[in-house]
């Protein structure tokens, strides 16, 4: 087998455990049991450092389709705040940093990107991954009996977690499953996408009870209404089918107990969706709503503490200091004040949260300039496969609204490695139409790899750049 090759199957190997342990495989690290062990992901970014040497040659090609100029000035940011963190604080400043570290995929898929049959293995790839990730969510209701069977890790913060069935925002992998279903047109035991998408999507929202949810549908059927009005119109029919199923529970009696404790009702619902803006409803609804002043007293502290001086409204307060005082019931210190975008602003400051912004538009620009390639080709499989990441992007973007989404290494990781993708897939494009390519020496390889672009029947791709 190629080295590439392997090198390629064991970082998707990586990149799936997150997608589907979620917090279980973040917390997995080398050597195990410490407190200063290495995560899996970052041990990953520096095994490709220490061998950048043998992939200089793709840093034309990376140059030329990542946004560099806001990248550079982020990483030099960013880096420069987690050593100043590491001399005051120690080690927490590298655990607060990891956004900062797992941004370091983006290069990662770039690069094995480039292995050969690379993006035919990828869509296969992604398929099979997201189909293993509803399976998985789909056991939560049997967390408890399995956990018992599952081996434990110790978490920095001192306590124990069972690597499997720890269900932490598991409803990211299962709501981009029902997209892909629906964007696919799968059928399973005769049942068309729309019934079985609209089945997960609503167990998503009365099992996993996460109020970011609703946000996250909505904004799903938005970005479809403008990008693929007939996909949002399929989308809404399913919501409309998985309701009616739920009905049908519901008046039959069946009692459904999701992750708050509180057994399912249209009162819940509605008291659940309105919890958002901090409106009390009764049982465990009512400390979710607690919830909304306790995040805007965190802010709060952030905003005075970030104007305190001009240095630090420029470049933030730095890592290693925990964000918030708050401590989970296993007494860990929660460190990010449940918003993504503020936790960038918090760390690196102005500049650091401009630099972020810049580079998720120039990202979005990559996104749509692929994605009208493929619709111009009219090769299906691959304008879905941009549309099951987009879900992905959509998703994980509403969740940094409201939770530390891009702190998650298992949210990160995936994040940047798909954008690391797409960019590959832009650079393939325009090295085919004869734009640049990697090298002089290259040059022959990239334009007998560029066949992984040629439409076949099924609308496939074929190979990758060797």
């Amino acid at each position: 087998m190629n080295l590439s090759v392997l090198r390629a199957q064991i970082v998707l190997l990586i990149i799936g455990a997150y997608l589907i342990l979620n917090s279980g495989f973040m917390l997995v690290r080398f050597p195990p049991g410490t407190s200063v062990g290495a995560p899996v992901a970052e041990l990953l970014v520096l095994f490709f450092l220490m061998f950048l040497v043998f992939d200089l040659r793709r840093l034309q090609g990376f140059a030329a389709v990542a946004p560099l100029t806001p990248l550079l000035i982020w990483w030099t940011v960013g880096t420069l705040q987690a050593f100043r963190g590491l001399e005051l604080h120690g080690i927490w400043a590298l655990r607060d940093a990891s956004h900062l570290i797992d941004s370091f995929f983006l290069w990662i898929a770039f690069v094995i990107a480039a292995s050969p049959n690379f993006f035919e293995r990828f869509s296969s790839w992604l398929r099979l991954v997201l189909n293993l990730g509803v399976f998985y969510a789909l056991l939560y209701p049997f967390r408890e009996t399995l956990r018992e069977w599952s081996p434990r890790i110790w978490a920095p913060a001192g306590y124990s977690a069972p690597l499997f069935f720890n269900y932490v925002g598991t409803s990211l992998v299962p709501l981009t499953a029902a997209m892909a279903w629906l964007v696919d047109r799968v059928r399973f035991l005769a049942l068309p996408a729309m019934v079985l998408a609209g089945a997960l999507i609503v167990y998503n929202i009365v099992i996993f009870q996460a109020r970011i949810t609703y946000l996250q549908v909505m904004m799903l059927l938005l970005v479809f209404a403008v990008l693929r009005p007939r996909d949002a119109v399929r989308m809404t029919g399913s919501l409309v089918v998985g309701g009616i199923l739920l009905a049908l529970l519901l008046t039959a009696g069946v009692e459904i107990t999701g992750r708050l404790g509180d057994k399912f009702s249209i009162d819940f619902l509605f008291d659940h969706f309105a919890s958002i803006w901090g409106e009390y409803g009764g049982g465990k609804v009512s400390s979710a709503a607690d919830g909304v002043s306790l995040r805007l007293g965190w802010w709060e502290r952030i905003w005075n503490d970030l104007t305190s001086s001009p240095m630090n409204l420029l470049f933030g307060l730095g890592y290693g200091i925990p964000l918030t005082d708050l401590r989970t019931p296993e007494g860990a210190l929660v460190r990010e004040p449940h918003n993504s975008f503020i936790s960038l602003a918090a760390r690196q400051g102005v500049v650091g949260l401009v630099a972020f912004m810049w580079i998720q538009f120039a990202l979005i620009g990559s996104w749509f300039r692929v994605y009208r390639h493929f619709e111009r080709e009219g090769n299906k499989r691959w304008r879905n496969n941009l549309l099951i990441m987009g879900t992905f992007f959509v998703l994980l973007t509403i969740l940094g609204l409201g939770q530390d989404g891009f702190e998650k290494p298992f949210n990160a990781v995936p994040f940047y490695f798909f954008w690391g993708v797409i960019l590959r897939a832009e650079f393939e494009i325009r090295a085919r139409s004869g734009a640049f390519a990697e090298q002089p020496a290259a040059r022959g390889r990239a334009v007998a790899g560029s066949v992984a672009f040629r439409r076949r029947a099924n609308g496939g791709l074929r190979g990758g750049v060797r």
